[in-house]
């Protein structure tokens, strides 16, 4: 019995120690476990950051990499020049041709008022025997620009390379330096040197030798010194060439610039002129509006006054009745106001729009909104 329990005993005890090192084993592989997936979520980071850094480094790389616009040469700032020009002309005549239209809009509008309504009306106050007291007469200045262009036209002319006179001075160059080379030859050897003819073969060979190796001691030689003097003349002449055609160039290039910096004022100028004819423009519709809206109120008023005519006959102006005396005052009130406006410049000495033309517009359009509400009282 005692040995039974004593078996029974280890056998629990030896259960029991199992049991403790599968806890052990599991918690050492739980430990495991999480170092293994902080591991990884701390790789998985810098992998992360280093695809962020990557990223900013090639998106960066490309601004570092862009080209800069080359400058331009004298060519290309003058064809510039002469665009900017053209369209700037080209745009200022449009708007010329549309300014003419409207002028001559506003000129048949005015003419067949003047003609019309207006000519009527008058004709029959004249026959009731209304006279007023106070009448402006219908001006012919209604449309008044400058006889001078307000702004010049400007050319741009082709600049000369230079090269043509470039050459010509390289030749008399190459031609001083030949002279030079003979003179100091022959006064070198004691020849005297005749300008009106040339000298002698002899002569000549003297020269060519001397240049071709007398000058150091030597016996010279006549073809060495025809290279001589020929090289020597062609350095002269290509350095003076170069030196011309470089100093051309540069000059182009700032007169270039000068030129292009003047046609883009000059284009700035040609805008504002653009924009004051819009407005002029703009001005001469809204007169032809009001021109318009004359015509009507002359033709009511005429009708009321064939209507007086009709019914009351011709009679002293003190005894006509105080409606129609009021309608011949009225009359007389847009006559003048009408007259004022066509006889108003609408444009100054420079081409823009006048200030007085639109105060008179602007009274104009008063009394014939104070004429219309007066229709409806």
């Amino acid at each position: 019995m005692e040995k039974s329990n004593q078996n029974t005993e280890d056998v629990s005890e030896k259960n029991v120690a199992e049991q403790d090192s599968v806890v052990e084993g599991e918690e050492k592989d739980t430990v495991t476990e999480e170092d293994t997936v902080t591991d990884q979520d701390s790789a998985t980071e810098q992998n992360n950051v280093s695809e962020v850094d990557h990223e900013e480094e090639n998106s960066v790389e490309p601004e570092s990499h862009s080209p800069e616009p080359s400058a331009k040469n004298a060519d290309q700032l003058i064809d510039e020049a002469r665009e900017i020009v053209h369209q700037s002309d080209s745009e200022v005549k449009d708007c010329l041709e549309i300014l003419d239209d409207d002028i001559d809009a506003f000129e048949e509008a005015k003419s067949a008022l003047i003609k019309g309504s207006l000519h009527k009306n008058e004709a029959l106050l004249a026959e009731v025997g209304f006279e007023p007291e106070e009448a402006n007469d219908a001006g012919e200045e209604g449309m008044k620009f400058g006889s001078e262009e307000p702004i010049k036209p400007m050319q741009v002319k082709n600049l000369s390379s230079g090269k043509f006179s470039a050459f010509i001075l390289a030749l008399v160059a190459g031609l001083v330096v030949i002279a030079g080379w003979i003179f100091f030859a022959a006064k070198n050897l004691g020849i005297t040197p005749y300008l009106d003819r040339m000298p002698s073969q002899e002569v000549q060979n003297k020269l060519l030798a001397w240049i071709g190796g007398g000058i150091a001691g030597g016996e010279g030689n006549p073809m060495v010194g025809m290279v001589i003097l020929g090289l020597s003349a062609l350095i002269a002449m290509w350095v003076v060439y170069a030196l011309l055609v470089y100093l051309r160039e540069a000059h182009n290039q700032k007169l270039a610039q000068q030129v292009n910096e003047e046609a883009k004022f000059y284009c700035t100028q040609k805008e504002e002129c653009k924009k004051e004819m819009e407005k002029v423009s703009e001005h001469i519709h809204k007169v032809i509006g009001s021109l318009h809206t004359y015509d009507v109120f002359f033709d009511e008023l005429n009708a009321k006054m064939r209507r007086v005519l009709h019914l009351e006959g011709k009679l002293p102006f003190n005894e006509y009745h105080p409606k129609s005396k009021e309608e011949m005052k009225g009359a007389t009130i847009l006559v003048n106001s009408l007259n004022e406006l066509i006889s108003t410049p609408m444009a100054g000495e420079n081409g823009s729009l006048s200030e007085e033309g639109k105060k008179v517009l602007e009274r104009s359009n008063r009394t014939l909104e104070f004429y219309r509400e007066k229709l409806y009282l």
